[in-house]
């Protein structure tokens, strides 16, 4: 068992730097914007296929999606966002929508200037949150080691 607390301690301390990496990265260059959708593969009569369906995905027109979540849709959406530059600029973003509901149509994008086409909603907050709550479950993780006794001596 101590073995196994170990190597998730590994992979949590490898999680933590990642989440700070995404937090230098993103404050480091990337710029926030609010973006908001021009076209989307989540169409109104789905919506209302999905509301009207009570969870029974099969029987919908969209279908049954392994990415989707539980009474979450995975859409495309082809956004568009201002830049520090004045000029508009578009990307495709995808993300989870409440499923038979009209999903926002603006919502708050971090984009890299070099190339507009990078973006993500996760901006350095999020990592930030991860990050913490990551160290967290390491601190809890140590306590456990610790109450089993630590590494066998040997």
């Amino acid at each position: 068992m101590a073995d196994f607390i170990i190597v998730a301690i590994v992979a949590d301390a490898l999680f933590v730097l990642l989440c700070l990496w995404q937090v230098l990265t993103l404050l480091s260059g990337w710029r926030p914007a609010l973006a908001r959708v021009w076209r989307s593969d989540y169409t109104r009569d789905q919506q209302r296929e999905d509301f009207w369906s009570f969870g029974m995905t099969a029987f919908t027109s969209r279908g049954y999606n392994w990415r989707d979540g539980e009474d979450t849709r995975l859409v495309e959406d082809e956004i568009v966002f201002t830049g520090d530059d004045g000029r508009e600029h578009r990307a495709l973003m995808q993300r989870q929508v409440a499923r038979g509901w009209q999903p926002t149509q603006n919502y708050g994008v971090w984009y890299n200037p070099a190339n507009p086409a990078q973006v993500t909603v996760r901006g350095p907050l999020y990592w930030s949150f991860l990050a913490i709550l990551s160290l967290v479950v390491a601190g809890l993780l140590v306590r456990a080691l610790l109450a089993l006794g630590g590494v066998a001596q040997g």
